[in-house]
């Protein structure tokens, strides 16, 4: 009795080559993944760090409004306004505002910080009218002076 094995040859390369492709199609997509995540990383430290610098740059603006116009000596200013749309979100999602200061040597620090993935960037400012430490989230905030206490206060609004 013959054997009949003319049509296997088909049948037999046909999965062979969807192995192979899945296979392939799988080491590229687990390869791309770590890249796509690295590229989310740099994408947010960017953000983070720009949104940093110009909340820095506001809050010394407004210092220099109030040093202009003769705060924290009671006959100056009573109130100085500032609100920046800062973004609501960065490529990683949310992300927090934290402002810290030390009047000694007036200076500050904002930290920023994403929670997936893990990023932090810390943005330093000066500033010789004090700053209320606070901690806030993305979206629109406002910069303002606070005569009774002789301080600059930045809120979500």
């Amino acid at each position: 009795m013959r054997s009949d094995d003319r049509g296997v040859s088909v049948a037999v390369g046909y999965v062979l080559g969807l192995g192979i492709a899945t296979l392939l199609f799988s080491v590229l997509l687990i390869g791309g993944s770590g890249m796509i995540e690295n590229q989310t990383q740099t994408v947010t430290y960017d953000q983070l760090s720009v949104t940093g610098q110009q909340l820095a740059a506001d809050l010394s603006g407004v210092d220099r409004l109030v040093r202009a116009g003769g705060g924290g000596d009671g006959a100056g200013l009573s109130e100085v306004s500032l609100r920046t749309d800062l973004p609501n979100s960065v490529a990683a999602g949310g992300y927090t505002i934290e402002i810290t200061y030390t009047e000694a040597d007036d200076t500050g620090t904002i930290e920023l910080r994403s929670s997936s993935p893990d990023v932090v960037v810390s943005v330093p400012f000066r500033s010789v009218t004090p700053v209320r430490g606070t901690t806030i989230g993305g979206g629109t905030v406002e910069t303002h002076y606070d005569g009774s206490e002789d301080e600059l206060v930045v809120e979500s609004v």
